[in-house]
């Protein structure tokens, strides 16, 4: 057993030393700060891919962008940003892995610039994820298995960027921990006044194609959002008690319900009965944290996950 843990351990330790720290191409794709965005690649020997969307909120007006933390305004600058559960995992399982850090504080879309205290902020997200892109396109089209995931504002991020993703034959999509069933949908629709004009204005200034004559929350990841775009794959993970969850509770719980019967895949437990923590209160983000590999009556989300991509064993677990 001593000999396992030490051989995982070496494993991991020279997965993460030979992880390449990677500048992105296009001279738009800038963090806030206006210094280009960097990402790491760690590379398999297989030809299946990951791509992993880090989340960590976002500055919704100019006192929220102040209060972050600088490290989301910054390119990484080491691979140690990329050190999540699920993506040593997909290492350990010889998988391409692409970590994209969080630096644009605008849910990896934006492609405009705010003012805050006299300096060009920059919100263009989208112009770093579509970099990203391009620089793996051909690789993305002759991959065996393409899974895009994120968490919290990287599974927004799956949304807003369907129209990237859509253009591969039959990927895979690991929405944790953001997921708009069809209550919570329903409430964000009529978020329209108060401060949402100025929301707006701030967050989602001059949007991409697919969500500039529609209600934001209409771009976010959901089951109508993917149906539109034929993308069927999806496996998602929405546990009760996650503050981004809204509506009505039955309803919410009914819609999770039919969501994993129609992509026979999906998690959600009652974290706020279990006490169960994941980056915040309750059971917010999983495969980022070591909920990853929690025991749930004989099963975990690494196994349903797994085998939701194998097309073999259980992928579903709702105990909500």
């Amino acid at each position: 057993m001593v000999k396992i843990f030490f051989l995982l351990n070496l494993f991991l330790f020279t997965s993460f030393s030979n992880a390449q720290l990677i500048e992105t191409k296009d001279p738009k794709a800038l963090c806030s700060n206006g210094e280009q965005a960097t990402f790491t690649f760690f590379e398999g020997n297989t030809n299946n891919w990951l791509m992993y969307i880090q989340g960590g909120g976002v500055a919704a007006n100019e006192d929220q962008y102040r209060s972050r933390n600088n490290g989301l305004k910054s390119p990484a600058v080491s691979n140690e940003r990329g050190k999540t559960y699920m993506v040593e995992d997909f290492i350990n399982n010889n998988y391409n892995v692409i970590y994209i850090p969080y630096c644009s504080n605008d849910i990896h879309q934006g492609t405009h610039v705010n003012n805050i205290d006299g300096k060009k902020v920059y919100f263009h997200g989208r112009y770093i994820i579509e970099d990203i892109f391009n620089q793996y396109d051909e690789k993305f089209k002759k991959a065996d298995k393409l899974i895009f995931a994120g968490y919290s504002a990287g599974s927004l991020a799956l949304g807003l960027n369907v129209d990237l993703i859509k253009k591969y034959e039959n990927p895979y999509i690991i929405a944790d921990s953001f997921w708009l069933d069809a209550e919570s949908l329903n409430v964000r629709l009529g978020w329209n006044d108060g401060p949402w004009p100025k929301i707006v204005k701030f967050l989602y200034n001059d949007r991409v194609e697919h969500c500039k004559d529609s209600h934001w929350a209409n771009c976010f990841s959901s089951r109508p959002l993917f149906e539109r775009n034929n993308l069927n794959n999806v496996f998602f993970i929405w546990n009760i008690g996650d503050p981004y969850m809204k509506g009505n509770l039955d309803k919410v719980k009914q819609s999770i319900n039919e969501d994993s019967i129609f992509y026979n895949a999906g998690f959600s437990i009652n974290a706020e009965e279990r006490k169960l923590k994941g980056n915040i209160e309750w059971g917010h983000v999983m495969t980022a944290t070591d909920l990853y590999y929690k025991d749930f009556e004989g099963t975990s989300l690494q196994k349903l996950i797994w085998n939701w991509i194998n097309g073999s064993g259980k992928t579903i677990y709702i105990n909500n």
